[in-house]
């Protein structure tokens, strides 16, 4: 018989015939290096559906038992990737759905998603959440997202049929949580050292499951390409709804250090038993921690990014460094090339090289003028399903045109094609789009007026 298949997710985030290039072969630029090494955090909340609280004979205590245990199998699935599965939240839905939960997994998703964004993250705030559900779903998916980015306010959920094997739901849950981190379906060339992949379009036998160097790769690739934001938000340990785990590398609630097992644990400061300091240290790990002694006062924990940023210097009271810094939004950078936004100096040329490379350039004006067909070739937003055509002077907040050789052939006029979240093939927001003028909302305005 056939092995059921995962998950209904069949768009594709990337371009199909792009490979995926080794990060090791990728020239960073600083802020992109910067980011890359930056620890990462998912804030994950899991809802658990009313037919799966009475399937577990409506016993709330073992419900929650059991998520703790698979979320703690899902985190070491992700150390892989070196990001960090924080759960912040876990209703269950004892009373009654708050949804309607049906078959259909596309519109049971659909309302998911609408009751995240309405009623879940005004209150608790997040950056993805899955629904566990005890009905059985349409067909042989067990699982289903929309293929999106993490940070995404409106989409950044799943839906998971709940299984009996602990390890077989965490698998799940991670190769979901996978596709908002920018990995598509393994394909048959793909290897995980012997184990099961995590994301093969079907479940395989176990009772191991890895993330293949295919998936490594391109979940690099997401991270330099879209830098998400919401990744490097460490949550706090009190937010944190599951028991301390001594050993998962995250320092929780009565924890002082968190090194790993006592066979992982590589940090002379930390006791990996009782994840409490050794004799005499300050301090394990953190931008101001130093040999197990807090740096002074003073010492910069985080230089600045660029002229839109400022440098962070240690309290010499904290092992962390403090809170990030950066420059009023609408100061020039770049030689007055950009305008600061959030931080960064946004211009199509740096966005031009993130695309495609160090050899790439903005394409000249006349490409620029395609936005004006409001098609899939040019346009500045679309609205149910409809492209919409940018305005003569917002042509240039629009869809990304760069100049770029394709297989050795100079292309004047050269873009992205992304098959999901069109936000990603258009300029960025606070991208400077003419003299004092910016990109806000697909529009090339005044930049006093937004700042």
């Amino acid at each position: 018989t056939r092995p059921p298949k995962i998950c209904g997710v069949t768009q594709t985030m990337w371009e199909s015939d792009e490979s995926i290039e080794k990060i090791s072969q990728l020239v960073l630029t600083p802020e992109q290096d910067r980011y890359l090494q930056a620890p990462k955090y998912i804030e994950f909340v899991v809802v658990v559906d009313n037919r799966m609280y009475r399937k577990y004979s409506n016993n709330s205590n073992a419900v929650r038992t059991r998520l703790f245990e698979i979320v703690n199998i899902v985190n070491k699935m992700y150390r892989a990737l070196d990001v960090h599965i924080a759960l912040i939240g876990l209703e269950i839905w004892s009373n009654g759905d708050k949804i309607h939960v049906q078959s259909n997994d596309v519109l049971t998703l659909t309302s998911f998603e609408r009751w995240r964004e309405t009623d879940l993250l005004p209150r608790k705030s997040n950056d993805n959440a899955q629904l566990l559900t005890g009905i059985a779903l349409d067909g042989s998916t067990l699982g289903i997202t929309n293929f999106v980015e993490i940070c995404n306010m409106k989409q950044s959920a799943a839906i998971i049929q709940d299984h009996s094997s602990k390890t077989v739901m965490a698998s799940l849950m991670a190769h979901e949580l996978g596709h908002s981190l920018g990995i598509e379906h393994d394909e048959y060339s793909c290897k995980c050292n012997g184990n099961s992949c995590i994301m093969s379009w079907k479940i395989g036998p176990g009772p191991f499951y890895e993330f293949s160097s295919c998936s490594i790769q391109e979940y690099q690739k997401y991270l330099i390409n879209k830098r998400p934001q919401c990744l490097l938000n460490k949550p706090l340990s009190k937010d944190i709804v599951a028991p301390a785990v001594c050993g998962n590398y995250f320092v929780e609630e009565g924890e002082e250090c968190d090194c790993g097992s006592p066979q992982e644990c590589q940090s002379a400061c930390c006791n990996a038993t009782t994840c409490k300091l050794q004799h005499g240290a300050q301090c394990d790990s953190g931008e101001c921690c130093d040999q197990c002694r807090l740096k002074g006062a003073g010492a910069e924990c985080r230089a600045a990014m660029d002229e839109c940023d400022f440098p962070e210097l240690c309290t010499g009271q904290s092992a962390e460094c403090p809170t990030d810094l950066i420059q009023r939004n609408g100061q020039p950078c770049e030689n007055n090339q950009g305008f600061c936004y959030n931080g960064k100096c946004p211009i199509m040329a740096n966005q031009c090289i993130a695309f495609f490379g160090p050899d790439a350039e903005v394409s000249p004006d006349s490409c620029f003028r395609d936005n004006l067909l409001g098609n899939g070739y040019g346009y500045c937003g679309r609205e149910n399903g409809r492209y919409i055509a940018c305005e003569p002077q917002d042509v240039k907040c629009g869809k990304l045109y760069c100049k770029h050789k394709t297989y050795g052939i100079p292309v004047l006029c050269k873009s992205k094609y992304f098959t999901d979240n069109l936000d990603f093939e258009m300029v960025e927001t606070g991208t400077k789009c003419g003299d004092g003028r910016v990109c806000s909302n697909r529009q090339c305005v005044n930049v006093t007026t937004v700042y």
